[in-house]
């Protein structure tokens, strides 16, 4: 068994601190805000695929916790800034094995169909049945999902974290 180099230790005892509920909520508020609007734009076109949007959303989100969050230094801890550290770990068994970052950028395209698909049918009911609502939606959309998530991700992750170094949290 391969052992963390002491720098790799002291980086993530570091991060071990506790996130406060109030902080926790108001991480995931943006999320929900993104999957309440990718629901209202799909249901501009069918109310039948919005109700299949909202289930994918909810099972991309337990997915995410089965195959990201258990291999996550967070696992099991109150250190996790959008909660799933506590939550995967009540739900699914520590995985061990595979290096989180790796794990993190193969299964993080399982979210890409939920913030992909809204704009792109907002775009699409823009051009044949604009109004102004809609339009709204998808700016609304589009900042929350593309700008906001991003950047309160960024701010709130460790300098020093794995985390941090993933995707867009590229220093």
């Amino acid at each position: 068994m391969l052992k963390e180099p002491d720098s790799v230790l002291n980086q993530f005892k570091a991060c071990r601190k506790k996130i406060p509920a109030w902080l926790v909520i108001l991480n995931n508020i943006p999320a929900l805000i993104v999957y309440i609007l990718g629901t209202l734009i799909i249901y501009q076109i069918s109310h039948i695929l919005s109700l299949l949007y909202c289930i994918y959303s909810l099972l991309i989100i337990v997915c995410f916790w089965a195959r990201i969050c258990t291999y996550c230094h967070y696992y099991g801890t109150s250190s996790c800034p959008c909660g799933y550290g506590i939550i995967s770990a009540r739900l699914f068994k520590k995985k061990k094995g595979k290096d989180f970052k790796t794990v993190f950028k193969k299964n993080i395209p399982i979210l890409f169909p939920s913030w992909f698909i809204p704009p792109i049918w907002g775009g699409y009911f823009l051009i044949n049945h604009y109004s102004n609502k809609m339009l709204l939606i998808v700016i609304l959309f589009c900042l929350f999902a593309f700008i906001l998530i991003p950047l309160i991700s960024k701010l709130t992750g460790c300098k020093n974290c794995e985390i941090q170094r993933i995707i867009w949290m590229k220093q």
